[in-house]
């Protein structure tokens, strides 16, 4: 096989990282190989679609990562989704997060790699790298966050949630949906709620989306119950460790700091401040 190449911004971060960012570009090509073609498709359930190319994607990341690291647990969303939990030194993986978009081919920002590592009981790097866009996202606990080799920082300002827009990650069964979900679509599209509420394709790299500030997105939040998991470790823990480095909060419907792998709703805002508005009106509201 030949020696893969990551881009040179990744020549001063930690051998982890750069190992990360190697499972990562691996998988990526898989996806981008596969973009234009056609793909037997299958159902995990009702909008929630898988093909071969997610257990591809998951094989190459998976190979790379456990000959680097041959005694560190690999928990991974297609082929070793039960490996561990929350006090397990693992890497955890979503080779394919944003299936759905990727098959319908809703556009190229959806679809992306998810890489994190986990040591006792703390997510201490992450990767989402979006292959069709070639863009990386990436941080390591206490060092920072990063796009492309640039620091990112939220801006320290007056968020208000009556001029937020708030992106919506549905299931597409609607039997699923959580009574807290449910509730938060008519409290957040109300006089006291927020500017706009949305809802696309859903993809746990959103919260990279918020980060970039290159639009009006501030809030996401992801619907998540424990009767059909929406939202694993793999969709969760290298996304909330790069945010988090960024100054954002990645939290449950009563404030408390998510944990990758607690199965409850997500609320995903820049600062502490927005998101106390946020559990605020919706513990009023429902």
């Amino acid at each position: 096989m030949t020696k893969i190449q990551i881009p040179d911004f990744f020549a001063q971060q930690p051998q982890d990282i750069k190992f990360a960012a190697e499972a990562a570009m691996a998988a990526g090509q898989v996806i981008r190989d596969g973009y234009e073609r056609s793909h037997q498709i299958d159902a995990k359930g009702v909008g929630d679609l898988v093909s071969q190319v997610d257990f591809d994607a998951d094989r190459v990341a998976t190979d790379i990562l456990s000959k680097a690291y041959p005694d560190t647990t690999i928990i991974s969303e297609e082929l070793n989704p039960d490996a561990g939990d929350a006090q397990t030194d693992a890497w955890v993986i979503d080779p394919l997060d944003g299936t759905t978009a990727y098959l319908m081919k809703a556009g190229p920002q959806f679809s992306s790699v998810l890489i994190a590592k986990r040591e006792a009981g703390e997510t201490t790097l992450g990767i989402v790298y979006f292959p069709l866009t070639d863009e990386w996202f990436y941080g390591t606990r206490g060092q920072g966050a990063f796009k492309n080799g640039q620091p990112l920082k939220l801006p320290e300002q007056d968020w208000k949630l009556a001029e937020c827009w708030v992106e919506m990650n549905q299931y597409g069964n609607s039997g699923y949906e959580t009574p807290f979900f449910t509730a938060a679509k008519t409290a957040l599209r109300s006089d006291s709620g927020a500017q706009i509420v949305t809802s696309t394709f859903p993809h746990a790299g959103i919260a990279m989306r918020i980060l970039e500030q290159n639009s009006g997105l501030a809030i996401a939040i992801h619907d998540n119950n424990p009767a059909n998991l929406k939202q694993g470790p793999w969709d969760i823990a290298a996304n909330q460790v790069i945010f988090e480095e960024a100054g954002g909060v990645f939290c449950n419907p009563t404030g408390e700091r998510t944990c990758p792998f607690s199965v409850e709703p997500i609320l995903i805002a820049p600062s502490k401040k927005l998101a106390d508005q946020l559990c605020s009106l919706l513990s009023a509201k429902i």
